[in-house]
């Protein structure tokens, strides 16, 4: 048997047809995924992981007395978010968010009698991530993490002219360089036109 012949353990070469870069969600995946969660809860964290790039347990963690929501006299909404992976003395971070989701955040808390030492979601962690898993495999035809969300929202932020030092503290890093290994990349579409757009 000659070299040529020889088996390898090479990979196979994948067909250039298959997508090269998995891309964060869209925002036309996000509203179907959205869409297909099953209580108006799910339903909510998703919005709350998605508008603020939150990591799950401190939205999960969050109590009704650190949420400043809108009234006739004061319409702005604000978290107050004590980051979980701080490794210095951590203390409370305004976080505002949008106002249609403050609206829909004050609603719940309402409608539920919950008062300010509560847990504004009262549900595991596993739990919600089975509930995103099934409604994911409805949607999408795959599962989806919480943590999508936060790579969602960062892409978001860049796409939309937010400097990636602004992004990372958004998302409560201390080094702009995890944010920018972590929760973000060159789609496909920018690849293409970066590539399509160099002269020969």
């Amino acid at each position: 048997m000659t070299i040529i012949h020889r088996n390898t353990n090479l990979p196979a070469i994948p067909e250039l047809d298959a997508p090269m870069v998995r891309d964060t969600l869209t925002q036309p995946e996000y509203e179907a995924f959205r869409d297909a969660l099953k209580n108006w809860r799910d339903r909510l964290i998703c919005m709350v992981l998605r508008n603020t790039g939150l990591r799950l347990n401190e939205v999960l963690g969050l109590q009704v007395r650190f949420c400043s929501l809108p009234t006739l006299e004061n319409p702005a909404s604000v978290l107050l978010i004590k980051r979980s992976k701080k490794r210095t003395e951590a203390r409370y971070e305004p976080l505002y968010i949008n106002p249609s989701l403050g609206v829909q955040l004050r609603d719940f808390i309402k409608g539920n009698f919950l008062k300010p030492a509560d847990l504004v979601f009262n549900i595991k962690a596993r739990g919600l991530r089975t509930a995103f898993e099934k409604a994911g495999i409805i949607a999408l035809g795959r599962p989806v993490q919480p943590k999508e969300f936060r790579a969602f929202f960062v892409q978001t932020m860049v796409d939309g002219g937010v400097p990636m030092a602004m992004a990372s503290k958004m998302v409560g890093h201390d080094d702009i360089r995890t944010t920018q290994k972590h929760y973000w990349d060159l789609s496909a579409v920018k690849r293409q036109v970066i590539g399509e757009g160099i002269p020969v």
